[in-house]
């Protein structure tokens, strides 16, 4: 059944021009995160048309369909605590955060944007900080105020941070990771974090890095529950135009390829650091910023489309059995793209027990627990969770022992063990 989206966003939703370029059509594709409980559930459904989009004036790569953000993220089933690496990852980010802020302050008051299950604030209330946590997803709202991480169930935006300031003040630190992909109404997200953010303090975004994914054709990347994917460019343009600026970026490894960047008040005495520049010029060095260069990518992807489809049967018509490591939005992504159902992957394994027992969406491949690899042994594993390849290798030590092959789907289709 197909569904109805809230709208084709006609707009470029940083600097609002309509003169956007299409990218790659994805056709018509279940939500990432609209598992079934059921075959039953099949008969109803829905799919929605999405298409990567290229806006010529100010070179933001978006999606342009806008569905309902209750329809995505009030029930969600994305939580952080579910990677051991991503666990370790945001207790490093909270101590260099820290180091950052600085010891010759006070301790910072820290208010995390999309803050999901209190993983990250934890780590700075284990510190001492106050906190406040802002998220959507009630569910997971209430698994973070249970461990006492206070948080409210918000989409955040500029008239949430007026009520949070009236009540709680602002905050020296505002952390928003994964978040920015997520929204449509950027605008009023960049003006209330410029509303809560103290003189002195610094907002800090992470966010799956445009040139990444361009380079290392992260096209999976692409679903319904990220609207936007930012370059270092498309964010200087945001904080300019709201009263801030980029004062510093990193790259870092989490999301199969991010960038950490910093943003303070325009009037903050602080100068940009040389990396900002050089990311910039790095950006339009490659063709980031220009759609030739994003035809290109186009014709990268379906061939690896026609590459992974082609080896998959291959495995099938050799009587092997395929079974798929990672149910995440990318993986679901890709299975969708690619045409990889329940006929040609016997099953999906997956850590979060939110997913086990459910049925993957559009493609309809049954969830297990990873233990279920050594019940039912695949003679290959195609690694949807690319970006936490290390992690599962080193889970799957034995799987490989035995004989099992893992396929890594990109850049192209190539087998990893």
């Amino acid at each position: 059944m197909r569904g109805n989206p809230e709208g084709n966003y006609s707009a470029c939703r940083i600097c609002m021009s309509s003169n956007l370029e299409e990218i790659l059509d994805y056709g018509n594709v279940a939500l990432a995160d609209g598992f079934l409980d059921t075959e039953d559930d099949i008969v109803d459904e829905k799919s929605y048309p999405l298409h990567l989009m290229f806006c010529l004036d100010c070179r933001h790569v978006q999606i342009s369909e806008i569905l309902s953000p209750g329809l995505l993220f009030q029930d969600y089933v994305y939580e952080t605590n579910t990677s051991d690496a991503i666990t370790s990852y945001v207790t490093k980010f909270s101590q260099e955060i820290l180091i950052r802020y600085g010891s010759g302050h006070h301790l910072p008051r820290v208010l995390e944007i999309a803050s999901n299950d209190g993983t990250v604030l934890s780590c700075f209330k284990e510190q001492g900080c106050e906190i406040l946590g802002i998220d959507p997803a009630e569910n997971i709202a209430s698994v973070a105020n249970n461990k006492g991480i206070r948080t409210l169930p918000e989409f955040f935006s500029q008239t949430i941070a007026e009520s949070v300031i009236n009540e709680y003040g602002k905050w020296d630190i505002i952390i928003a990771r994964n978040v920015i992909a997520h929204v449509k109404e950027l605008h009023s997200v960049f003006q209330g974090i410029r509303l809560l953010l103290a003189d002195e303090g610094f907002c800090v975004i992470e966010v799956p890095h445009l040139e990444t994914m361009f380079r290392e054709l992260q096209y999976d990347q692409v679903f319904h529950e990220h609207i936007g994917y930012h370059s270092l460019d498309s964010i200087v343009r945001l904080a300019d135009q709201f009263g801030m600026k980029v004062v510093d970026v990193e790259k870092v490894w989490v999301h199969g390829g991010s960038i950490r960047v910093f943003l303070q008040p325009s009037q903050s005495s602080k100068r940009s650091a040389d990396n900002v520049k050089q990311m910039l010029h790095d950006e339009m060095k490659i063709g980031l910023l220009e759609m030739n260069r994003w035809d290109e990518f186009r014709q990268r992807v379906i061939n690896q489309r026609d590459l992974l489809r082609k080896e998959i049967d291959l495995l099938n018509g050799s009587g092997l059995k395929v079974a798929a490591y990672g149910a995440s939005g990318k993986g679901q992504s890709m299975l969708q793209f690619v045409g990889l159902d329940q006929r040609l992957v016997e099953y999906v394994v997956d850590r979060s027990a939110r997913k086990q027992g459910k049925l993957t969406p559009g493609t309809h491949i049954k969830i297990f627990p990873p233990s279920h690899i050594y019940k039912e042994f695949p003679d290959v594993i195609l690694l949807c969770a690319w970006n936490l390849s290390k992690e599962i290798y080193k889970q799957e030590e034995e799987y490989i022992k035995l004989g099992g092959r893992i396929l890594h789907p990109l850049p192209e289709p190539h087998y990893v063990a």
